[in-house]
């Protein structure tokens, strides 16, 4: 028989445990251990954040958690009698959809991917948003890399749980591969925030070259000296005709240059 018990009665599984290991449950965010012959417990975080407690044997399956969606995968099973076939469907169903959500996450990137990278402008909200899938990438890591710990040490002890070990290793690659997606986004709209910042600072430079040499005409002619141009006929309007014969000069070295 299969027993789903709210966290608060956790004592219930003091009847098949010392508390010893009844402590090393409650205080350890995953554990696992063989209590004797097809006598297993095992503790874990659900990706909600809350704490599964399950102990399996050939008689029964009791599952302590204060997780609504555990609780739902537990009622799926429908295996009689067997606590271990039991477990063996319990973990079969919580990851039965899981391949379909982390190809979900991996389409939400690729969507995130041509909004950042396709627009003209980099968004100042790019950096939130890659932030923020990073982070729930991080949660389901974390998730699955517990689960993989687990199975590892269930599948030693009862090779029957195989399958259910190479499952979770399958799953948390994909994480793996879904962080090293994400990554090359980031690095990428960096890029793009780079060579907008660079266009931005190109501008700058050209401006500051053109007004350099017209700041440096306007000084020399700023001193307090007697220059020749100021009894000339012509000179206001040579001054005028030199600068605007520097703006076009730089202008068309600029463009060459493909500064612009």
């Amino acid at each position: 028989m299969i027993k789903v018990l709210p966290e608060d009665k956790m004592d219930v599984l003091k009847a098949f445990a010392d508390d010893g290991i009844i402590k090393k449950l409650d205080d350890s965010r995953n554990y696992f251990t063989a209590v004797g012959e097809k006598r297993y417990f095992l503790t874990f975080r659900w990706l909600d954040g809350k704490k599964v407690t399950v102990f399996a044997s050939s008689e029964q399956l009791i599952i302590v958690t204060g997780s609504k969606q555990v609780a739902d995968f537990a009622d799926k099973v429908d295996t009689p009698s067997d606590g271990i076939l039991q477990l063996h469907e319990f973990l079969l169903e919580m990851t039965a959809s899981d391949v379909y959500k982390l190809e979900s996450l991996e389409n939400m990137i690729i969507f995130l991917e041509d909004k950042l990278l396709m627009d003209n402008r980099p968004s100042k909200d790019g950096i939130a948003d890659i932030i923020k899938v990073r982070k729930d990438l991080l949660q389901v890591k974390r998730y699955y890399e517990q689960m993989e710990f687990l199975t590892d040490e269930l599948a030693a002890i009862d090779p029957s749980f195989g399958f259910i070990d190479k499952k979770f290793d399958r799953l948390l690659e994909f994480v793996l591969h879904l962080q090293e997606y994400i990554e090359a986004v980031r690095e990428a709209y960096q890029s793009q925030i780079d060579i907008e910042q660079n266009n931005i600072m190109k501008v700058f430079t050209v401006i500051t070259s053109i007004f350099l040499p017209l700041s440096l005409i306007a000084g020399w002619y700023g001193m307090n000296f007697q220059l020749p141009e100021f009894g000339w006929r012509w000179g206001y309007p040579y001054v005028i005709a030199l600068s605007l014969c520097l703006v076009l000069v730089l202008l068309v070295v600029f463009k060459r240059k493909k500064w612009f």
